[in-house]
């Protein structure tokens, strides 16, 4: 076998247990997200997205250039042997972001009860987000932010099947822990964030541990690996705020404009769809980005094309027949998994579903700029995308009061980034897929729906119900994308394991 087809190889077998350990994940987290519906009111459920939001939104801008530039440099230096430069570094960014971001968060509520708390805003704000919730969320958003340190650090040095038990610890944790606090002391939205800062505290920890942190931090930072990491990482907060106004922005938008009650309504099922492509992204991602990015260290450019047209193939294997999947059941998934007053929010699913495929994409577009640093490329694309898409679904939802029509100015948004990085990329490290391949997995996807519909008329909407829908849909795009020869390559890799 070539040095080609075993990276090749490689990639699809780190790539599937990925996506095993993302698809554990969706599954818990619907299961999650159901059983909030039933715990937590309409309000309740606005009052903890826009909570989450903001944490979540301060957590990319704090961390994400030091997780992305982590990403980005770990091979070099693994092949230097810098370990010890490279962790110490690493370590001491980490302790000043969540020191920073710790001492800010309390400076920022003291100066508003001392200084502004007469005022309308702010004694709205203190009786919606009491200090007990606004204490659980800067609890969890030290460990949020290390724990997307430490899962990316796992992924770039290919500890795949301990990402895989992470993500186990994680969304079965939080599920556990939030309903036992919920059955203890009462249905308050502090039990879910406190559940959260439990469970990524044991997720960090365990990450910590496997790769010896501590053990290779002596000394000060290196400034020189320093200044790389933030050469690199510092123009991504900003392109992370951007994205944050493309996936982000809209429960906010919709709580100033339709009340919590809306928002709670819209966020819900917004987040059921967004979180699921969230985690099949990045389960694709980290299954190849660590293959190409160290074939792109070694200095092997010709490998880096093809890995890459294969990752979005891969990625297209998934996205499309998601897309589909969420275009055939959002309504009986809608009416199954969560409370009724909950409902009227499916339509914007498909929206976000097909937004969110092209957000996937335009992570592959713009690979050349991420391998060659030029951060600053994806910054200014990201800003224009993140500024239109709020603009646009400000003024619809003011025109239409209905947050169903403004969702499609998410699809808009995710669109235009996707062509704007498409068309700054075209002439360097371009991906591409055969126009056969392409057009198998719509077909096969198009069957998938075609059955799908055909039995939402013979089967009524519960649980059971969607479960049937969603087997025998994966089930019929498996069977045609056989017979159409499709993954005939990924078969034989399958009976070659076995034997």
């Amino acid at each position: 076998m070539s040095e080609n087809a075993t990276k090749k190889a490689t990639m699809g077998k780190e790539t599937i247990i990925y996506m095993i350990a993302k698809a554990i994940e969706g599954i818990v987290g619907i299961v999650t997200m159901s059983a909030m519906t039933y715990l937590y009111i309409d309000s309740q459920m606005g009052l903890y997205n826009n909570a989450n939001i903001i944490i979540t939104t301060v957590g990319m801008v704090a961390i994400q250039w030091l997780v992305q530039s982590v990403l980005r440099y770990i091979n070099k230096y693994d092949i230097a042997g810098r370990h010890q430069d490279f962790y110490s570094t690493v370590f001491s960014a980490w302790l000043k972001v969540n020191v920073i971001s710790v001492v800010l968060a309390f400076i920022i509520y003291a100066v508003l009860l001392i200084f502004f708390g007469n005022t309308a805003f702010v004694e709205k704000f203190t009786s919606v987000y009491s200090g007990r919730l606004l204490i659980c969320c800067v609890l969890w958003l030290v460990t949020y932010n290390t724990a997307q340190l430490m899962i990316s650090m796992l992924a770039a040095i290919r500890e795949a099947k301990l990402n895989l038990l992470l993500s186990v610890i994680t969304v079965c944790g939080r599920l556990v822990l939030m309903v036992l606090f919920c059955m203890l002391w009462g249905n308050k939205v502090e039990w879910i964030f406190l559940s959260y800062f439990l469970t990524d505290l044991a997720v960090s920890v365990i990450g910590a541990k496997r790769l010896r942190i501590f053990s290779y931090i002596k000394g000060k930072a290196d400034k020189a690996i320093l200044k790389e990491l933030k050469d690199y990482g510092m123009p991504l907060m900003g392109n992370q705020l951007a994205t944050s106004c493309l996936t982000r922005s809209d429960a906010l938008i919709v709580t100033a404009t339709l009340g919590l009650g809306a928002s709670g309504v819209y966020q819900t099922n917004y987040s059921l769809i967004s979180t699921a492509f969230t985690l099949l992204n990045a389960s694709v991602m980290r299954g190849c980005y660590p293959t190409i990015l160290r074939a792109w260290s070694e200095g092997r450019k010709g490998d880096v094309q093809k890995l890459l047209n294969q990752a979005v193939r891969m990625y297209m294997l998934v996205a499309i027949p998601a897309v589909a999947g969420v275009f055939a059941v959002s309504d009986a998934a809608a009416r199954a998994l969560f409370e009724k007053s909950y409902f009227s929010g499916h339509i914007v699913m498909f929206w976000v579903a097909l937004g969110m495929m092209f957000l996937g994409l335009t992570e592959y577009s713009i690979k050349h700029w991420e391998l060659n640093s030029n951060t600053n490329a994806i910054f200014k694309r990201s800003l224009i995308s993140g500024v239109m898409k709020v603009v646009l679904f400000y003024i619809v939802i003011k025109l239409t009061n209905s947050y169903a029509i403004a969702a499609v100015t998410t699809f808009i948004g995710f669109f235009a980034y996707f062509l704007m990085a498409r068309y700054g990329t075209r002439h360097y490290l371009k991906w591409s897929i055969e126009p056969k391949r392409l057009f198998r997995i719509l077909f096969s996807a198009a069957v998938m729906v075609a059955v799908i519909e055909i039995l939402k008329l013979i089967l009524p909407d519960n649980k059971l119900c969607l479960a049937i829908f969603v087997f025998c849909g994966i089930i019929v795009y498996g069977i045609v994308l056989w017979v159409t020869g499709e993954i005939k390559d990924e078969l034989a890799v399958i009976k070659a394991k076995i034997k």
